[in-house]
Protein backbone atom coordinates (compact mmCIF):
# COMPACT_ATOMS: atom_id res chain seq x y z
CA UNK A 1 0.00 0.00 0.00
CA UNK A 2 0.91 3.16 -1.10
CA UNK A 3 1.64 5.86 1.85
CA UNK A 4 1.27 9.67 1.84
CA UNK A 5 4.26 12.02 2.53
CA UNK A 6 3.04 13.14 5.63
CA UNK A 7 3.10 9.34 6.65
CA UNK A 8 6.85 8.59 5.27
CA UNK A 9 7.95 11.47 7.36
CA UNK A 10 5.94 10.36 10.56
CA UNK A 11 8.17 6.77 10.38
CA UNK A 12 11.01 8.50 9.70
CA UNK A 13 10.80 10.62 13.49
CA UNK A 14 9.47 7.26 14.91
CA UNK A 15 12.47 5.41 16.07
CA UNK A 16 13.94 5.51 19.60
CA UNK A 17 15.96 8.50 18.81
CA UNK A 18 14.57 12.33 18.35
CA UNK A 19 16.01 12.90 14.72
CA UNK A 20 14.40 11.59 12.00
CA UNK A 21 16.26 8.62 10.28
CA UNK A 22 16.51 10.28 6.74
CA UNK A 23 16.75 13.81 4.99
CA UNK A 24 12.97 15.63 4.96
CA UNK A 25 12.46 18.51 2.57
CA UNK A 26 8.86 19.55 3.24
CA UNK A 27 5.74 17.86 1.21
CA UNK A 28 2.14 19.28 -0.27
CA UNK A 29 -0.64 19.95 1.94
CA UNK A 30 -4.39 19.84 1.00
CA UNK A 31 -6.11 22.73 0.27
CA UNK A 32 -2.63 23.99 -1.95
CA UNK A 33 -0.78 24.95 0.92
CA UNK A 34 3.08 23.17 1.26
CA UNK A 35 5.11 22.79 4.06
CA UNK A 36 9.22 23.72 3.76
CA UNK A 37 11.24 21.41 6.55
CA UNK A 38 13.91 24.20 7.04
CA UNK A 39 17.23 22.69 9.15
CA UNK A 40 18.59 23.60 12.38
CA UNK A 41 20.76 22.49 15.34
CA UNK A 42 18.41 20.31 17.19
CA UNK A 43 17.82 16.46 18.06
CA UNK A 44 14.23 17.52 16.16
CA UNK A 45 16.64 18.63 13.01
CA UNK A 46 14.07 20.67 11.02
CA UNK A 47 11.05 23.22 11.69
CA UNK A 48 8.49 24.01 9.55
CA UNK A 49 7.98 27.52 7.66
CA UNK A 50 4.33 27.13 5.33
CA UNK A 51 3.56 28.57 2.76
CA UNK A 52 -0.39 29.77 2.21
CA UNK A 53 -1.63 30.88 -1.09
CA UNK A 54 -4.21 33.29 -1.57
CA UNK A 55 -5.50 36.14 -4.68
CA UNK A 56 -3.34 38.59 -3.19
CA UNK A 57 -0.77 36.46 -2.56
CA UNK A 58 1.37 34.17 -0.28
CA UNK A 59 1.42 34.01 3.53
CA UNK A 60 4.45 32.10 5.16
CA UNK A 61 3.55 31.27 8.50
CA UNK A 62 7.16 30.92 10.74
CA UNK A 63 10.37 31.22 9.26
CA UNK A 64 13.44 29.44 10.28
CA UNK A 65 16.73 29.35 11.83
CA UNK A 66 19.17 32.58 10.79
CA UNK A 67 21.83 30.23 8.34
CA UNK A 68 22.35 29.88 4.97
CA UNK A 69 21.90 26.24 4.54
CA UNK A 70 18.11 27.26 6.17
CA UNK A 71 17.41 30.18 4.34
CA UNK A 72 18.69 28.36 0.98
CA UNK A 73 16.34 24.99 2.51
CA UNK A 74 13.09 28.10 2.82
CA UNK A 75 13.79 29.74 -0.91
CA UNK A 76 13.99 25.61 -2.80
CA UNK A 77 10.78 25.13 -0.85
CA UNK A 78 9.02 28.35 -2.13
CA UNK A 79 10.25 26.96 -5.95
CA UNK A 80 8.88 23.26 -5.31
CA UNK A 81 5.27 24.96 -4.78
CA UNK A 82 5.38 26.66 -7.42
CA UNK A 83 5.89 29.86 -6.46
CA UNK A 84 8.85 32.86 -5.53
CA UNK A 85 10.02 34.74 -3.46
CA UNK A 86 8.04 37.98 -4.67
CA UNK A 87 4.54 36.32 -4.18
CA UNK A 88 5.16 36.16 -0.03
CA UNK A 89 3.01 39.26 0.93
CA UNK A 90 3.21 38.76 4.10
CA UNK A 91 4.53 36.22 7.36
CA UNK A 92 2.64 35.66 10.61
CA UNK A 93 4.96 33.79 13.15
CA UNK A 94 3.47 31.32 15.62
CA UNK A 95 6.35 32.97 18.43
CA UNK A 96 9.21 34.73 17.99
CA UNK A 97 11.91 31.62 19.11
CA UNK A 98 14.75 31.78 16.79
CA UNK A 99 13.98 28.24 14.94
CA UNK A 100 10.30 30.44 13.98
CA UNK A 101 11.25 33.46 13.42
CA UNK A 102 15.21 33.56 12.91
CA UNK A 103 15.69 34.96 9.23
CA UNK A 104 13.08 37.63 9.63
CA UNK A 105 16.21 39.77 9.03
CA UNK A 106 16.91 38.09 5.51
CA UNK A 107 13.33 38.22 4.11
CA UNK A 108 13.45 41.90 5.10
CA UNK A 109 16.14 42.66 3.08
CA UNK A 110 14.94 40.76 0.08
CA UNK A 111 11.06 41.75 0.14
CA UNK A 112 8.88 44.63 1.50
CA UNK A 113 6.77 42.02 3.13
CA UNK A 114 5.02 42.57 6.46
CA UNK A 115 5.45 40.38 9.60
CA UNK A 116 3.10 39.59 11.94
CA UNK A 117 3.51 38.48 15.78
CA UNK A 118 0.96 38.79 18.90
CA UNK A 119 2.25 41.83 21.01
CA UNK A 120 2.51 39.17 23.78
CA UNK A 121 6.43 38.34 21.89
CA UNK A 122 7.72 42.17 22.08
CA UNK A 123 10.21 40.72 24.76
CA UNK A 124 11.69 37.88 23.24
CA UNK A 125 12.60 40.22 20.07
CA UNK A 126 16.06 42.02 20.89
CA UNK A 127 16.52 43.62 18.35
CA UNK A 128 19.85 46.45 20.02
CA UNK A 129 23.11 45.02 21.70
CA UNK A 130 21.88 46.61 24.74
CA UNK A 131 18.39 44.88 25.15
CA UNK A 132 20.55 41.85 23.87
CA UNK A 133 22.84 42.11 27.43
CA UNK A 134 19.45 43.80 29.88
CA UNK A 135 18.01 39.66 28.39
CA UNK A 136 20.98 38.03 29.36
CA UNK A 137 21.09 39.88 32.87
CA UNK A 138 17.69 38.88 33.16
CA UNK A 139 18.68 35.38 32.19
CA UNK A 140 21.51 35.30 34.30
CA UNK A 141 19.69 36.48 37.40
CA UNK A 142 16.28 34.11 36.84
CA UNK A 143 19.32 31.06 37.07
CA UNK A 144 20.33 31.99 40.54
CA UNK A 145 17.18 31.78 41.55
CA UNK A 146 16.89 28.62 39.98
CA UNK A 147 19.76 27.79 42.08
CA UNK A 148 22.07 26.62 39.31
CA UNK A 149 25.85 25.57 40.43
CA UNK A 150 28.14 28.73 40.12
CA UNK A 151 30.26 27.22 37.85
CA UNK A 152 27.57 26.25 35.47
CA UNK A 153 26.75 30.32 35.55
CA UNK A 154 29.05 30.98 33.22
CA UNK A 155 28.97 28.39 30.89
CA UNK A 156 25.13 29.04 30.31
CA UNK A 157 26.07 33.06 29.72
CA UNK A 158 28.60 31.40 27.33
CA UNK A 159 25.91 29.40 25.05
CA UNK A 160 23.52 32.73 25.73
CA UNK A 161 25.88 34.78 24.42
CA UNK A 162 26.48 32.28 21.13
CA UNK A 163 22.47 32.30 20.80
CA UNK A 164 22.97 36.01 20.33
CA UNK A 165 23.92 35.84 16.43
CA UNK A 166 20.71 34.10 15.81
CA UNK A 167 17.50 36.07 17.81
CA UNK A 168 15.64 37.71 16.09
CA UNK A 169 16.53 40.95 15.14
CA UNK A 170 13.56 42.70 13.28
CA UNK A 171 10.38 44.26 14.85
CA UNK A 172 7.22 42.81 13.36
CA UNK A 173 5.00 45.45 11.64
CA UNK A 174 1.68 44.12 12.14
CA UNK A 175 0.14 43.15 15.33
CA UNK A 176 -2.04 39.61 15.68
CA UNK A 177 -4.76 39.74 17.36
CA UNK A 178 -6.89 36.38 18.99
CA UNK A 179 -9.54 36.25 16.78
CA UNK A 180 -9.19 38.92 14.11
CA UNK A 181 -8.51 37.64 10.85
CA UNK A 182 -4.62 37.83 8.91
CA UNK A 183 -4.57 40.84 6.64
CA UNK A 184 -4.44 39.08 2.57
CA UNK A 185 -6.62 36.11 3.47
CA UNK A 186 -10.38 37.02 2.84
CA UNK A 187 -10.99 36.45 6.61
CA UNK A 188 -9.87 32.40 6.44
CA UNK A 189 -6.87 32.36 8.30
CA UNK A 190 -7.95 33.20 12.12
CA UNK A 191 -5.12 33.59 14.58
CA UNK A 192 -5.54 31.70 18.17
CA UNK A 193 -3.64 33.12 21.64
CA UNK A 194 -2.32 30.14 22.89
CA UNK A 195 0.48 31.54 25.52
CA UNK A 196 2.02 29.10 27.94
CA UNK A 197 5.50 28.12 25.45
CA UNK A 198 5.40 31.17 25.35
CA UNK A 199 3.76 34.48 26.46
CA UNK A 200 2.66 35.72 22.71
CA UNK A 201 2.46 31.93 20.99
CA UNK A 202 -0.21 31.63 18.19
CA UNK A 203 -1.65 28.99 16.27
CA UNK A 204 -3.69 29.51 13.16
CA UNK A 205 -6.77 28.22 12.13
CA UNK A 206 -7.51 27.84 8.33
CA UNK A 207 -11.23 27.36 8.12
CA UNK A 208 -11.29 27.06 4.39
CA UNK A 209 -8.74 24.23 4.36
CA UNK A 210 -9.59 22.71 7.53
CA UNK A 211 -6.32 23.58 8.81
CA UNK A 212 -4.81 23.99 12.81
CA UNK A 213 -1.32 25.32 12.36
CA UNK A 214 0.09 24.93 15.70
CA UNK A 215 3.96 26.08 16.04
CA UNK A 216 4.82 24.64 19.06
CA UNK A 217 1.92 24.81 20.93
CA UNK A 218 0.52 20.81 20.34
CA UNK A 219 3.47 18.58 18.61
CA UNK A 220 2.05 15.24 17.57
CA UNK A 221 4.97 13.08 20.01
CA UNK A 222 7.04 15.46 22.02
CA UNK A 223 5.58 17.29 24.94
CA UNK A 224 6.05 21.13 24.01
CA UNK A 225 8.46 23.07 26.76
CA UNK A 226 5.97 25.38 28.76
CA UNK A 227 8.07 27.49 30.74
CA UNK A 228 8.89 29.82 33.09
CA UNK A 229 11.78 32.35 32.54
CA UNK A 230 11.75 36.20 32.30
CA UNK A 231 9.15 37.78 30.43
CA UNK A 232 6.55 34.88 31.07
CA UNK A 233 3.75 35.16 33.23
CA UNK A 234 3.34 34.31 36.84
CA UNK A 235 1.74 31.06 35.73
CA UNK A 236 2.43 29.41 32.10
CA UNK A 237 1.56 26.32 33.04
CA UNK A 238 -1.97 27.19 33.81
CA UNK A 239 -2.20 29.34 30.41
CA UNK A 240 -1.11 26.43 28.54
CA UNK A 241 -3.50 24.42 29.62
CA UNK A 242 -6.53 26.81 29.29
CA UNK A 243 -5.22 27.07 25.59
CA UNK A 244 -5.58 23.31 25.20
CA UNK A 245 -9.20 23.76 26.08
CA UNK A 246 -9.20 26.70 23.65
CA UNK A 247 -8.25 24.44 20.56
CA UNK A 248 -11.14 21.97 21.80
CA UNK A 249 -13.71 23.80 19.53
CA UNK A 250 -11.38 22.49 16.48
CA UNK A 251 -13.10 19.77 14.78
CA UNK A 252 -11.23 16.55 14.82
CA UNK A 253 -11.11 16.30 10.74
CA UNK A 254 -9.35 19.64 10.54
CA UNK A 255 -5.44 18.52 9.68
CA UNK A 256 -3.09 19.75 12.47
CA UNK A 257 0.48 21.21 10.97
CA UNK A 258 3.02 21.60 13.71
CA UNK A 259 6.40 23.48 14.01
CA UNK A 260 8.20 20.11 14.22
CA UNK A 261 7.75 16.65 13.35
CA UNK A 262 4.62 15.55 11.19
CA UNK A 263 1.30 16.46 10.12
CA UNK A 264 -1.27 14.68 12.49
CA UNK A 265 -5.37 14.75 12.58
CA UNK A 266 -7.96 13.75 15.74
CA UNK A 267 -6.71 16.82 17.92
CA UNK A 268 -8.60 15.78 20.56
CA UNK A 269 -6.43 12.68 21.17
CA UNK A 270 -3.42 14.51 21.63
CA UNK A 271 -4.98 17.04 23.92
CA UNK A 272 -5.85 14.84 25.76
CA UNK A 273 -2.22 12.70 26.12
CA UNK A 274 -1.19 16.68 27.00
CA UNK A 275 -3.11 16.78 29.68
CA UNK A 276 -2.67 13.61 30.97
CA UNK A 277 1.44 14.36 30.76
CA UNK A 278 1.31 17.76 32.85
CA UNK A 279 -1.07 16.03 35.23
CA UNK A 280 1.14 12.97 35.89
CA UNK A 281 4.10 15.39 35.64
CA UNK A 282 3.05 17.77 38.52
CA UNK A 283 2.51 15.13 40.74
CA UNK A 284 6.05 13.81 40.07
CA UNK A 285 7.33 16.84 41.47
CA UNK A 286 5.00 17.54 43.92
CA UNK A 287 6.67 13.94 45.08
CA UNK A 288 9.96 15.71 44.58
CA UNK A 289 9.63 18.38 47.12
CA UNK A 290 7.80 16.21 49.55
CA UNK A 291 11.57 14.40 49.39
CA UNK A 292 12.93 17.46 49.99
CA UNK A 293 14.06 18.81 46.65
CA UNK A 294 14.15 22.53 47.57
CA UNK A 295 15.05 24.79 44.64
CA UNK A 296 14.55 24.37 40.87
CA UNK A 297 17.64 22.87 40.27
CA UNK A 298 17.38 20.01 42.59
CA UNK A 299 13.63 19.02 41.70
CA UNK A 300 15.14 19.05 37.96
CA UNK A 301 17.88 16.68 39.15
CA UNK A 302 15.03 14.39 40.69
CA UNK A 303 12.62 13.80 38.20
CA UNK A 304 12.41 11.98 34.90
CA UNK A 305 13.71 12.68 31.49
CA UNK A 306 13.74 11.53 28.26
CA UNK A 307 17.93 11.64 28.52
CA UNK A 308 19.77 11.59 31.25
CA UNK A 309 20.13 15.23 32.85
CA UNK A 310 23.54 15.50 33.57
CA UNK A 311 24.23 15.21 29.93
CA UNK A 312 22.05 18.30 28.67
CA UNK A 313 23.12 20.60 26.87
CA UNK A 314 23.34 24.14 27.86
CA UNK A 315 20.17 25.01 26.15
CA UNK A 316 18.61 21.99 27.52
CA UNK A 317 19.11 22.60 30.69
CA UNK A 318 17.72 26.07 30.41
CA UNK A 319 14.73 24.35 28.89
CA UNK A 320 14.43 21.83 31.75
CA UNK A 321 14.79 23.87 34.73
CA UNK A 322 12.42 26.79 32.75
CA UNK A 323 9.91 23.28 32.69
CA UNK A 324 10.70 22.66 36.33
CA UNK A 325 9.88 26.47 37.26
CA UNK A 326 6.54 26.56 35.38
CA UNK A 327 5.23 23.46 37.01
CA UNK A 328 6.75 24.32 40.10
CA UNK A 329 4.39 27.61 40.15
CA UNK A 330 1.03 25.90 39.33
CA UNK A 331 1.63 23.58 42.55
CA UNK A 332 2.19 26.44 44.53
CA UNK A 333 -0.69 28.41 43.13
CA UNK A 334 -3.36 25.62 43.39
CA UNK A 335 -1.83 25.40 47.56
CA UNK A 336 -0.20 22.32 47.20
CA UNK A 337 3.30 23.41 48.08
CA UNK A 338 4.83 26.40 49.73
CA UNK A 339 7.25 28.76 48.19
CA UNK A 340 9.42 32.07 49.69
CA UNK A 341 11.66 33.98 47.79
CA UNK A 342 15.17 34.57 47.29
CA UNK A 343 18.34 33.82 45.48
CA UNK A 344 17.48 30.97 45.20
CA UNK A 345 14.41 30.92 45.97
CA UNK A 346 13.07 27.76 47.90
CA UNK A 347 10.04 25.50 47.80
CA UNK A 348 8.50 23.48 50.58
CA UNK A 349 5.40 21.05 51.27
CA UNK A 350 2.88 21.80 52.69
CA UNK A 351 1.17 20.10 55.65
CA UNK A 352 -2.02 18.30 54.95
Amino acid sequence: MQTSPQEDIAEAYRRPEERPTRRIEGFAVAGGAWATAVPFPSPLAYSYSYALRYPDGIVVVDLGWDSDEAWHAFLAGLARAGAGLDEVMGVVVTHAHPDHYGFARRIREHTSVWIGTHPGERAQIRVGAAERRARRAEIADWLRECGVPGPLLGELDGELRALDAVLPAVEPDVELRDGVPVPGTGGALIPVHTPGHTAGHLCFHERERNLLLTGDHVLPRVTPNVARRPGSGPDPLREFLASLTRLDRIPDSATVLPGHEWPFDRLSRRLDVLRQHHDERLAEIERAVVHGCDTVWKVAEAVSWAREFATFTPRSLRSALAETSAHLMRLGASGRIGRSGGRPERWRAVAP
